[in-house]
C-alpha cells in the first residue's frame, strides 16, 4: 500500500467526517445558545435542506461510485443533524420539561428522563421506517447506516450520562433545556460504560481492518466512513473518563 492509497482510502474519508461532525456539532451549539426563537426559526428554515438530503439519499440510491458513497454519507449526516437541532431547539424534546425529582432511582428514574427525549425517539423510529420505505430496492444503505449509527452512538453516550460518568458538560445545554442537566449524574462509570465503549471501539477496529480487502473499490469508502464515524462516536464516550474539572474557587483576599 503507497501513501496515495492511505490517503485516498484513509485520511481523506476520516477528515472529511471530522469535518462534517464538528461543523456540525458547533453549528447546532452555536443556534441553540442564540436563544429558543432563533434555533426554531433554524429548524423551519432548515426544512429545504431536509428534502434536499432525503433527494439525495434517493438519487444516489443505486450509486455505487466514490462520489455517490460522499454524498449519501452527507445526506444521512444531515438528516441527524436536523432532528438534533430539532429536539435541542426544544420542537421535539417530549412531553416531560421538568427537572429530574431527587428521590427518583433505577427505572423510574429512566423513565422520567424518556419523557423529556420522547419526541425525538419518535421522530427517529418515523424518520428511519420513511428512509426504509423509499430505500427499498437501493443498492446501498450507506445513507439510512450513517443516519442509524449516529443515533445509535449518541443514544449509548446519553445512557452513560444519565447511569453516571466523571466528565459532564451541562454548561451546553441551552437556557429552555437546562432542566437536563438534572438527568445527568456524576459519578464513576456505570457498568453499562464497558460493553457500550468497546462495542464502539472494537466496530471502529474492524471496518478499518476491512478496508484493505476492498482496496481499488468504492465499497472501501463507504466502510472508510463508516469507521470513521465510528471512531468518533468511541471517542466521545472515552472522553467521559476524563475527571470533571475543578470548581473555580474565588481568590483570596488580605
Amino acid at each position: 500500500m503507497n501513501w496515495m492509497e492511505i490517503a485516498f482510502y484513509y485520511l481523506l474519508p476520516l477528515f472529511t467526517v471530522v469535518t462534517l461532525w464538528l461543523g456540525l456539532t458547533f453549528g447546532l451549539i452555536w443556534l441553540n445558545r442564540c436563544g429558543q426563537r432563533v434555533a426554531g426559526w433554524a429548524v423551519f428554515l432548515s426544512l429545504p435542506l431536509l428534502i434536499f438530503a432525503h433527494s439525495e439519499l434517493l438519487v444516489t440510491r443505486h450509486d455505487l461510485s466514490v462520489v455517490g458513497a460522499y454524498r449519501a454519507f452527507t445526506a444521512g449526516l444531515l438528516v441527524w443533524a436536523w432532528h438534533e437541532l430539532a429536539f435541542y431547539s426544544g420542537i421535539l424534546a417530549g412531553p416531560r420539561r421538568l427537572p429530574c425529582p431527587p428521590e427518583a432511582r433505577g427505572v423510574q428514574r429512566f423513565f422520567y428522563a424518556l419523557g423529556t427525549h420522547f419526541y425525538h425517539q419518535l421522530a427517529f423510529v418515523l424518520e428511519m421506517g420513511l428512509l426504509i420505505w423509499l430505500l427499498q430496492d437501493a443498492s446501498h444503505w450507506l445513507g439510512p447506516l450513517t443516519f442509524g449509527l449516529s443515533w445509535a452512538l449518541q443514544q449509548s453516550a446519553k445512557l452513560n450520562v444519565l447511569y453516571g460518568v466523571r466528565a459532564l458538560q451541562v454548561e451546553l445545554f441551552p437556557a429552555h433545556l437546562a432542566f437536563l442537566a438534572s438527568y445527568w449524574r456524576p459519578g464513576p462509570p456505570s457498568a453499562f460504560f464497558r460493553p457500550s465503549v468497546s462495542v464502539a471501539t472494537l466496530l471502529a477496529i474492524m471496518l478499518w481492518f476491512s478496508i484493505s480487502a476492498h482496496l481499488g473499490d468504492p465499497a472501501a469508502i463507504r466502510l472508510a466512513l463508516l469507521a470513521s464515524l465510528f471512531t468518533l462516536g468511541a471517542l466521545e464516550h472515552w472522553l467521559l473518563l476524563l475527571p470533571a474539572p475543578a470548581p473555580a474557587t474565588a481568590p483570596a483576599t488580605d
